[in-house]
């Protein structure tokens, strides 16, 4: 079977229609259905049903679909494998803002000396689905301590850097404040269903309280400005407030849940990528700004720890 017609099958199987295949590959649309005639040609089968507008896998093709990903996966570890042996190599990171900011920034420098590096944010779900096409090299994502997450079983997690979660609060506020005190307080979560969100909301639910929620904001220096100006408290990482800029109040209190950030690959060019998640694992520079003494009312706070 022809490894490029694989790809456009996959391709398809994973976005549904022929227009965001060839999108992601950078063909064109014929050429995209082209490459899927050959190949059910070739099979003497039929592998997509058109439903609704988008494309869904017959049984020959959710058969094909395993072992499709597989040759690709083969193939793309004897690239990687082949190519180990070059001093320079292009690798292609894909996460969540604050992940690149906290793992990535840091660490540019020396990334550099390796390989030449690109890029792209994007939330975890897309970004995981690229990783297992072969459109990005590592995905750094976060898992939350007691909201177990459905791995991928061809995809290796390799930990990070793990932080807890902190209570944030308006400058008004002591830094003795407590969840339990702010049932009758708006609450701003970070961003629309994300992990964070998720796991704020669960903290929340523990301490007995139904939020009234006065945003829902994914940019963290915007989230963190609301709560500067009094809009609502709010739980973040630790690590997103490395970088805080705005008059808050950090509250004393040790909330129960941790973050830890992964760096994944695909299983089949780990062992080609273990140079660079080395350079990942290592501990960034640590800044030092102005209010570094940390959380008291109505200072600006830095929390590296």
């Amino acid at each position: 079977m022809d490894l490029v017609q694989l790809t456009s099958f996959v391709e398809v199987a994973e976005r549904g229609t022929v227009a965001a295949a060839a999108a992601a590959l950078g063909y064109t649309a014929p050429a995209v259905s082209q490459h899927l005639a050959k190949l059910e040609t070739s099979l003497g089968t039929t592998l997509f049903d058109r439903v609704g507008g988008r494309l869904t896998l017959t049984s020959a093709g959710a058969t094909l679909r395993p072992i499709a990903v597989d040759m690709l996966d083969l193939e793309a570890r004897a690239r990687a494998d082949v190519g180990a042996s070059s001093s320079v190599r292009h690798v292609v990171f894909a996460g969540f803002a604050s992940a690149i900011s906290t793992v990535l920034i840091p660490q540019l420098d020396l990334l550099r000396d390796r390989a030449t590096v690109e890029i792209h944010e994007s939330e975890d779900t897309e970004a995981l689905r690229d990783l297992g096409l072969g459109r990005v090299d590592v995905v750094l994502t976060q898992e939350y301590e007691g909201f177990a997450a459905e791995r991928n079983r061809r995809f290796v997690y390799t930990p990070l850097i793990s932080d807890r979660l902190r209570l944030v609060l308006p400058p008004r506020m002591p830094a003795t404040t407590t969840v339990e005190q702010l049932g009758d307080e708006p609450w701003l979560l970070n961003g629309q269903g994300t992990r964070c969100a998720q796991a704020t909301m669960a903290i929340l639910s523990n301490a007995g309280i139904t939020p009234h929620v006065a945003a829902t904001v994914a940019d963290n220096s915007t989230l963190l400005a609301l709560v500067a100006a009094g809009h609502g408290a709010t739980i973040v990482p630790e690590r997103v407030l490395d970088d805080l800029h705005h008059r808050v109040t950090l509250a004393d209190q040790a909330l129960p849940t941790t973050r830890t950030i992964h760096a994944v690959t695909r299983r089949a060019t780990h062992d080609s990528l273990a140079a660079i998640l080395d350079l990942l694992s290592l501990p960034g520079p640590v800044a030092t700004t102005p209010g570094r003494r940390g959380a008291g009312r109505g200072r600006t706070a830095n929390t590296r720890r």
